[in-house]
């Protein structure tokens, strides 16, 4: 990969990273196989050393695969140094799942290096060989939630990468968390390891064909190739809702996570490294004080002389074990007491395997080959506060006393979580915290997809068509965006009614297109429609700044008017001769970003019209008379990019704007009239 690519040019730096620590990772668990149960000074060392590394480099990777994915996100090489600043980074756009991310591994890392010195996860013993403690489930959960947290960071950024690209990185998550479940299940083989290696392999291929993609397109830049990366503009509502949303999202997936280890160890157990007990007296009845007590005694009422030795009295011996723990089975023991010479036990079968040596009784517990197994077994295992007993017929001198002697009790037990009523209690919280968070995480996606799904509508309702449009906005939006305010109102309240009116003094105004056909003649149809929908989208805008009463297009032609009022005294020509000069500069806008360039003649006329609704279905808002057909001839024998206006306009005008001298024009039934140009 280094040789592939430049490492100051490639976004796979940090793939690089997670194959170094990966290959560590494999090395120094092969290792820690190699020198497993050699006790010489650098066995002793190199299991230890080895064993570290390999939890130390799962955190690291953990790291550096958020990481990958956080450069994928935002589609660029990210430099490692952010993780110094994280307000700066989380404004930035890096998910804050990243740091924590990064706290959970420092922590890990930091937590693994303790239990090196305190056997917390796993311990050594006398012939070096690897154990799992009592909190080896926690160390497994601590190594988990770091994936767990990144794969709902991949998850809630799925939009932003192409298929292909999740995909791939989804699946380097599938078989580490495979492995998570085997090596609580199975133990002895490295499932976590060996399915991150085999992750790190994909995750290299992968690699490899997107490098293919970028050798052929040409583009090693300082980009990974995403074409179907987008930004989206969302309100600040939606962001809160989606940031809720992800929060819960990591917080269901992350106690998912817990909840199926917490459910596998309760199954399975916790094994218990074996403990020792040293019992200087021993007990005539049970001390529940303490979490494993042990009796053994000659019993007062079983015993004889041994006739074929008159210095020795043959006895039954009777010990009790007795579990105080209310969460621990005791799986396996063993039991040792001094005995005097000229001592010996009665062939079984007893209640274990009983022998002589040293000056010592030996009592193990039965195991399935043993032939004084008579009861199976699992019957000599100790389930929680419960007890077992054992005994044997001896022959001991006659002065032998028991209950003087040092007793040493050797036991292995398992430990089963979901017999302690805490242990319960914590995970019926989790589990209605999960069912919490997944809940709420359902319902907050089913908002953000509605209205993701209303944004899109939206979207794509503004770049159809004015009928589309209307039929979105529905029922009063619908008329009030085809019609005036108040004519809307009488066609709501008296459908059946007539809409027409005479106003006393409307300014009416023509534009279109110089040389549209010859243009149009030039273009395909959709460039056509593009183009004027472009252009007439910068003049309905404007109109609706300015108080403009659009009427209709005809073609290239635009149509407008203002003064819509039964006042003959109003500010509509004014209103309309600063639209016609802003709709100038629409034009030489659009003529800016394009690569066509259009010219329009306008043309303005005021005086009085008939304004009426024509039809039932499909019905358009119309202006009539002897001022629309002047004000069409203005814009007809005007010239372009200049507004052309009548005598009647300049008059109510003139006070704010000024005109060229009068020009006069032949009007068909009207004779000739003067015209002005602003």
């Amino acid at each position: 990969m280094w040789s592939g690519h430049q490492l100051k040019q490639n976004g796979r730096r940090t793939l690089i990273f997670i194959e170094i620590f990966t290959g560590f990772m494999l090395l120094s668990d092969a290792l820690a196989y190699i020198f497993r149960g050699n006790t010489s000074v650098l066995g002793w060392y190199m299991v230890r050393f080895s064993n570290l590394f390999v939890y130390i480099c799962n955190f690291s990777i953990s790291f550096f695969v958020c990481f990958y994915v956080c450069e994928f996100i935002k589609q660029s090489r990210l430099s490692l140094t952010l993780i110094f600043h994280p307000k700066t980074a989380v404004k930035s756009g890096i998910p804050v799942q990243l740091f924590i991310v990064l706290f959970l591994c420092l922590t890990g890392i930091c937590v693994i290096i303790i239990s090196q010195f305190t056997n917390l996860f796993y311990y050594f013993d006398e012939n070096n060989l690897y154990h799992r403690n009592a909190l080896f489930p926690v160390g497994v959960g601590l190594g988990l939630l770091p994936g767990l947290i990144t794969l709902t960071v991949l998850l809630q950024n799925k939009k932003k990468m192409q298929t292909n690209e999740f995909i791939s990185l989804l699946l380097y998550f599938a078989l580490p968390m495979v492995g998570v479940i085997l090596i609580l299940v199975s133990y002895g083989f490295s499932w976590i390891n060996i399915s991150l290696g085999f992750g790190a392999l994909h995750l290299f291929y992968s690699s490899i064909k997107l490098m293919e993609l970028e050798f052929y397109s040409g583009e090693r830049a300082h980009t990974i190739i995403s074409p179907g990366y987008k930004t989206e503009t969302t309100s600040i509502k939606s962001r809160k809702r989606v940031a809720r949303s992800h929060l819960w999202q990591a917080l269901s997936i992350s106690l998912g996570g817990i909840l199926v280890i917490l459910l596998i160890v309760s199954i399975k157990g916790i094994s218990l490294p074996e403990k020792t007990l040293t019992i200087e007296t021993p007990y005539t009845e049970n001390d529940s004080s303490k979490s494993v007590c042990v009796t053994f005694g000659r019993n007062a009422e079983k015993h004889w002389v041994d006739e074929g030795d008159p210095d020795r009295t043959g006895a039954q011996f009777d010990g009790v074990i007795y579990n105080n723990m209310s969460s621990t089975i005791i799986t396996d023991w063993n039991f040792s007491i001094y005995v005097p010479d000229n001592c010996s036990i009665d062939p079984g079968p007893w209640n274990g395997t009983f022998t002589l040596s040293d000056n010592l009784l030996n009592v193990k517990k039965p195991h399935a080959e043993d032939a004084e197994n008579i009861h199976g077994e699992d019957f000599y295992t100790i389930t929680p506060l419960k007890t077992l007993g054992f005994g044997c017929i001896m022959y001991t001198p006659h002065k032998y006393q028991p209950l003087e002697q040092k007793i040493i009790f050797t036991y292995s037990s398992i430990l089963k979580p979901l017999t302690n009523k805490f242990f319960k209690i914590f995970v019926a919280l989790l589990f209605i915290i999960f069912i919490i968070a997944t809940t709420i995480m359902l319902f907050e996606g089913k908002l953000i997809r509605v209205e993701e799904e209303n944004r899109k509508l939206e979207n794509t309702v503004k770049e159809r068509t004015k009928e589309l449009e209307a039929e979105k906005n529905r029922s009063e939006n619908l008329l009030l965006n085809i019609l005036p305010k108040e004519i809307a109102k009488e066609l709501t309240a008296h459908p059946e009614r007539t809409i027409a009116k005479e106003y006393p003094n409307v300014t009416v105004l023509f534009t279109d297109i110089v040389g549209f056909t010859k243009i149009s003649g030039e273009m395909t149809a959709e460039e056509v429609v593009t183009m004027l929908n472009k252009m007439f989208t910068m003049f309905d805008e404007r109109a609706q700044r300015e108080g403009i009463e659009k009427i209709k297009t005809i073609g290239d032609a635009y149509m407008a008017a203002a003064g819509l009022t039964e006042e003959e005294f109003n500010d509509g020509a004014l209103r309309m001769v600063r639209f016609a000069k802003g709709l100038l500069e629409d034009v030489k806008a659009f003529n800016e970003s394009s690569n066509i360039k259009l010219l329009i003649r306008l043309g303005v006329n005021s005086g009085p019209v008939v304004a009426g609704v024509i039809g039932k279905t499909k019905f358009i808002y119309d202006i009539w008379g002897d001022t629309v057909n002047v004000a069409s001839r203005m814009e007809s024998t005007g010239l372009p990019m200049k507004i052309h206006v009548t005598e009647t306009t300049k008059d109510q005008t003139i006070s704010r704007f000024q005109y060229s001298a009068n020009t006069e024009i032949d009007v068909k039934g009207k004779g000739l009239m003067k015209t002005f140009f602003l």
